[in-house]
């Protein structure tokens, strides 16, 4: 929300800083705000939690730029090797999972299949 009540009139001053708790954002949001434009409306607490990022958005972003690394490898060949134990513990709790050595062999036949390899295969992630 855009505070243009600065162009009606002329500042207060400020209000003396309250004590905060560390932990609430808003809090902090509020005294801020008062600092920065002291006769402006603030936000509610509840339009505050709706237009903030909040503590998880980087756990958030985490996930997406593991997803693109993810989707990048896959797109020039290189299989995730953590994507198919995390697949194989999920799905198949009563298979052994092939070693990190086995799985890239396997995926390099099934892309590239050798002549004595009729039957060709599938990839197993």
């Amino acid at each position: 929300m855009l505070d243009l009540s600065f162009l009606t009139g002329g500042r207060r001053e400020p209000a003396p800083p309250k004590a905060i708790d560390e932990g609430d954002e808003y809090q902090r949001y509020l005294l801020d705000h008062q600092r920065r434009h002291a006769a402006g409306t603030p936000m509610s607490r509840a339009e505050f939690e709706r237009y903030s990022l909040g503590s998880d958005w980087l756990s958030g972003l985490k996930d997406a730029a593991k997803k693109v690394v993810q989707t990048c490898r896959l797109m020039v060949g290189v299989h995730d090797y953590e994507y198919y134990v995390e697949h194989m513990r999920s799905q198949h709790p009563d298979a052994t999972p092939m070693s990190r050595e086995d799985f890239y062999r396997y995926c390099l036949e099934a892309r590239f299949p050798s002549a004595d390899r009729a039957g060709g295969g599938k990839c197993p992630c």
